[in-house]
């Protein structure tokens, strides 16, 4: 069973902070060369210090320790006396509709994925964990949350959440794309209770941070290791973690969508051809071929502007797209590897593109749906790398776990 706790969170201090939107940040995933020097100059305090510090080598992890130590003692950053989760809501318009995904921050037991409690839906990348490693190792502390998705059909902890929190939140702020963000703390014993009790009954689908994910186990794992014998209640046993709920209509799935700069030598004729032995191919107007796009198909897109091809199996299975497109496309056709991919959550931009002439064609890939990765990796199965795009991000600098 998943363990969901409240946990004592280390937090920007509001008596000392006046505007949040100065000191939160994107996800440092996300964040370019240029956008993190302007998150240093926006303000001194911005999180941008502690989750993507600069400078060279190993010392960039120290630095980001210290800076997090001297704001600690300075009260910038302050510790909660009394265990909590903290309401993470965030309001935002998508295809014409406002959505608000509503989600808690709390501490929950690490575990490993043998025992299914917990599931990753992605590939991971050595070199990204060892990155995360240094700087929770320097900082001792889960510096962002893991976002993860847990199923409540009946709502009952959003709910009661609902009922509990406040008009008046931490903070409220308007991030990028007219985001609204706005987080709450609750500490009262009988919610902890029931949101304790009911995540007990359910797994947890990993939605962002899979690479912080497994840092923390392999953090833990160390600290198991120097310690000895533990109760398996020390701290470096949990995760911090946004929770949200998979029924929830505020939990948008964006696909990633696949665009190639070459083919190697293929023409677009040998490359229909090619396809053609695995697939049925239907030539369609663009967009029609580019909405409604079946569960287990996807459209391709040659420099055509009024046609595109939707792709199905021949093979009747039950592999999503994205999933039969690195099968039996990138495994076999296109050589994944020298292909130039670029992966873009934006229809509008892979679609130019491909019709600029810049890239060579795209693979359009169909919505999904939390339930369609809860069956695949509930099989054991994990989707291919940049599969999906939860949206919005969550912001950088809500709360941090100590680990000490």
């Amino acid at each position: 069973m998943a363990i969901v706790n409240g946990f004592k969170a280390i937090r920007y201090n509001p008596e000392i902070i006046n505007d949040f939107a100065k000191v939160l940040a994107p996800p440092y995933d996300v964040i370019n060369k240029d956008e993190q020097e302007e998150l240093f100059e926006k303000d001194p305090h911005n999180v941008i210090r502690l989750i993507l510090p600069k400078g060279e080598g190993n010392s960039k992890y120290e630095l980001a320790a210290k800076t997090f130590r001297d704001w600690f003692v300075e009260d910038i950053l302050m510790q909660d006396e009394d265990e909590a989760i903290y309401p993470y809501y965030q309001e935002f318009e998508e295809k014409g509709r406002r959505l608000t995904r509503k989600g808690f921050i709390a501490r929950v037991k690490l575990e490993d994925f043998s025992t299914k409690i917990i599931l990753p839906h992605e590939r991971t990348f050595p070199k990204h964990k060892a990155d995360r490693m240094k700087l929770m190792t320097a900082c001792k502390a889960n510096m962002s949350p893991v976002f993860s998705v847990y199923s409540d059909p009946d709502g009952t902890v959003e709910k009661a959440i609902d009922l509990t929190i406040t008009d008046k939140p931490i903070f409220e702020v308007e991030g990028n794309e007219g985001v609204v963000n706005k987080m709450w703390q609750i500490s009262d014993p009988t919610l902890l209770k029931l949101v304790k009790e009911t995540m007990a009954d359910t797994s947890l689908l990993i939605a962002d941070g899979h690479h912080r994910f497994e840092t923390a186990l392999e953090y833990r794992n160390n600290r198991r290791a120097d310690a000895g014998v533990g109760t398996g209640e020390e701290p470096y046993e949990y995760v911090m973690m946004f929770l949200a709920r998979g029924e929830g209509e505020g939990l948008v799935i964006n696909p990633t969508h696949r665009v190639v700069k070459n083919l190697n030598g293929l023409s677009d004729q040998e490359l229909l051809n090619k396809l053609g032995e695995e697939f049925e191919l239907k030539k369609m107007p663009f967009n029609e071929a580019v909405s409604g796009i079946g569960d287990y198909e996807f459209t391709l897109l040659l420099g055509n502007p009024d046609n595109a091809y939707r792709a199905t199996p021949k093979e009747s299975g039950r592999d999503l797209g994205v999933t039969t497109l690195h099968a039996n496309v990138f495994g076999k056709i296109i050589d994944e590897e020298s292909a130039g991919i670029l992966y873009s959550k934006f229809l509008n931009e892979t679609v130019e593109l491909v019709r600029s002439g810049e890239y060579k064609l795209a693979f359009i890939l169909p919505e999904l749906k939390a339930g369609d990765i809860f069956d695949v990796v509930s099989s054991g199965d994990r989707m291919p790398h940049k599969t999906t795009y939860f949206y919005p991000k969550i912001l950088s600098g809500l709360t941090f776990n100590p680990l000490w």
